[in-house]
């Protein structure tokens, strides 16, 4: 009985250590997006326009995250997997603006 305890005790112990970690992830790759988006408006392949839009995705995102530590500064596993989605999505959206070869 004391092994099923101990390892709850474990479990959860991991659980909480994950949370922080997995929010300064998010936070790692929102510098990441934004270092991309700079890149792709000093090259030209962003127009002011894409830029404008691929920051409001960006900070709608930066909003959601901040909502969702403010309950008790972890994001749940639940929680960061859909940002995590989010943030796929607005990656992809920076790719395909800076390669879309409209011209500039």
């Amino acid at each position: 009985m004391t092994t099923v305890t101990a390892r709850i005790a474990a479990a959860l112990l991991i659980a909480g250590l994950a949370s922080p970690a997995l929010a300064a992830r998010a936070d790692r790759r929102e510098v990441r997006q934004q270092a991309r988006i700079a890149e792709g408006v000093q090259s030209g392949e962003l127009t002011a326009r894409e830029t404008a839009r691929l920051e409001r995705q960006e900070a709608h995102l930066r909003r959601e995250i901040r909502r969702e530590r403010a309950d008790g500064g972890g994001l749940s596993p639940a929680e960061k997997t859909r940002i995590e989605r989010q943030q796929d999505r607005v990656s992809r959206r920076i790719y395909v603006q800076k390669h879309d070869a409209q011209h500039r």
